[in-house]
């Protein structure tokens, strides 16, 4: 019997794989698709600084070098102003953060921004009478001013030589603009009056209705302050008295009389 060969069956795919090819279509899609994915990316970056102040935003700027020019700006305007010294505190670590071109601060404004919203003193002067603060002012030279004004208050010239009746000092402070007083409140804050125990001390020449007049009082009011008090005074003597007096008064300061010269007399022969 004869043997025969079994035959081997090879089977091959019908369709050939083909290699894709990239048209330039395909190409220009993609460049456009990579655009707008960094496109995107790069609009939320970072371009701008936050500006807050105690935990508050206030805005945001391009530029940090707007920052530290309002700062200096500010500084500048107070010193100009009331010529003294000015301390600017507050302002927040700053923090880069994105934001729309239309949502930043003009630089122009910024001075005014941080004015209103940042810690800014300056140093003033507390004018304290008889150890009771009674306001802010400006500086000594208001201090002077006021002499002036209550000058006109209390004797209609500014000429005359008065002092103040008070114990005045001024202590340096640094506070807000918004304390200082304007000097027409000032005077009306010194001459206010206000009820106050005086003693006064028995000179030569007194007597019970002069003191009286002194204080604008009756006698009636002196002998009712004064248990035991006769119209029979003597030199040291003290007598108190409840009187209405301003918050900062003044008096006449009397002149000594000069003495004059003595000039020799010669004889004539």
């Amino acid at each position: 019997m004869k043997l025969s060969k079994k035959s081997k069956t090879i089977y091959l795919s019908s369709a050939k794989r083909r290699r894709s090819k990239v048209t330039p279509k395909g190409l220009g899609l993609g460049i456009v698709g990579a655009g707008i994915i960094l496109g995107v990316a790069f609009g939320f970056l970072p371009n701008a600084y936050q500006v807050s102040v105690g935990g508050e935003v206030i805005g945001v700027v391009s530029k940090k070098e707007y920052i530290d020019t309002a700062l200096q700006t500010v500084e500048k305007q107070l010193e100009t102003k009331y010529k003294t010294d000015v301390e600017i505190e507050g302002l927040d670590d700053l923090k880069r953060v994105h934001a729309k071109k239309k949502d930043m601060i003009d630089p122009n404004n910024l001075p005014t921004y941080l004015r209103e919203n940042m810690d800014v003193t300056i140093k003033f002067q507390k004018l304290i009478v008889d150890g009771e603060e009674v306001a802010v002012i400006e500086s000594p030279a208001t201090l002077k001013e006021l002499e002036d004004e209550l000058k006109e208050v209390y004797f209609k010239d500014k000429e005359v030589n008065a002092k103040f009746t008070n114990d005045v000092k001024l202590e340096e402070v640094y506070t807000t603009e918004d304390k200082l007083v304007d000097m027409e409140t000032l005077v009306d804050l010194c001459k206010k009056r206000q009820r106050k125990e005086v003693t006064y001390t028995v000179q030569q020449g007194d007597s019970l209705w002069g003191i009286a007049s002194k204080f604008n009082l009756t006698v009636d009011d002196l002998i009712g302050s004064n248990e035991g008090l006769t119209t029979n005074l003597k030199i040291g003597q003290e007598i108190k008295a409840n009187v209405r007096v301003p918050v900062l008064g003044m008096e006449i300061v009397k002149e000594e009389p000069k003495e004059e010269s003595k000039e020799e007399v010669k004889e004539t022969p």
